[in-house]
């Protein structure tokens, strides 16, 4: 068989071979507008179930969460404790009583968030972000503590890395002491990962063929 044959019939082959395709999904807003209570321990949890996304491996997932208090200054940043998880498997750590260390116990006073949580943020980690009163705004990475006092910040959003999009999100927030109420507005979800192309149509493939077959009759008479 000569090389040119051989070439003919790999390309009629490897049409047949899906390959991966790297995006990112429009952002799934989920309005909710619903009052934490104070205090809230366990969490409330709030079920988003995805079943239409092509997204098979995840390489990144950001988070977006308006929580704030119930009127302007009624919150109590350091109150709060805020997670994600997956079909009740890995679990990311969004908030968890911000400014909290082993020398401030208090935390912050400010009055909730409108931000948006993703890994490698430029902001950094929100834990260690003041915003003294008012509402924070911007990208930041997630806390990621298992406790507030933690230095190491096991439970990033990376955790979700590597499974579907479909499935169970759950999204669970805590009010840990008294003294402020806060308010869930909205949270969503914005997905990237790699989906598959589809397989060319019979149409494309028989094309292939036929070309093949002739590319191998030419080489007959020659």
């Amino acid at each position: 068989m000569k090389p040119v044959l051989h070439v003919a019939i790999a390309m009629a082959a490897s049409a047949g071979i899906a390959s991966a395709e790297l995006i990112t999904e429009p952002t799934r807003v989920f309005d909710v507008d619903l009052t934490i209570g104070d205090p809230q321990d366990p969490p409330m949890v709030f079920l988003q179930t995805i079943g239409d996304s092509p997204i098979l491996s995840i390489t990144r997932v950001e988070i977006g969460l308006h929580l704030v208090g119930t009127s302007p200054d009624n919150g109590f940043a350091s109150d709060m404790f805020v997670s994600l998880n997956a079909d009740f498997g890995p679990t990311s750590i969004l908030l968890n009583r911000v400014g909290m260390s082993s020398g401030d116990p208090i935390g912050f006073f400010y009055d909730g968030w409108n931000v948006t949580f993703r890994d490698g943020a430029p902001a950094g980690d929100i834990h260690v972000w003041d915003q003294g009163t008012g509402v924070l705004t911007g990208t930041y990475e997630p806390d990621g503590r298992t406790l507030p006092f933690d230095t190491e910040r096991l439970s990033l959003l990376e955790v979700f890395n590597g499974r579907p999009a479909n499935g169970e999100w759950r999204l669970a927030v805590g009010d840990l002491s008294e003294g402020a109420e806060m308010k869930l507005v909205s949270w969503s979800l914005t997905f990237s990962g790699e989906t598959v192309i589809p397989e060319p149509s019979s149409h494309a493939l028989l094309g292939l063929g036929i070309a093949a077959l002739a590319l191998r009759r030419r080489s007959a008479k020659s």
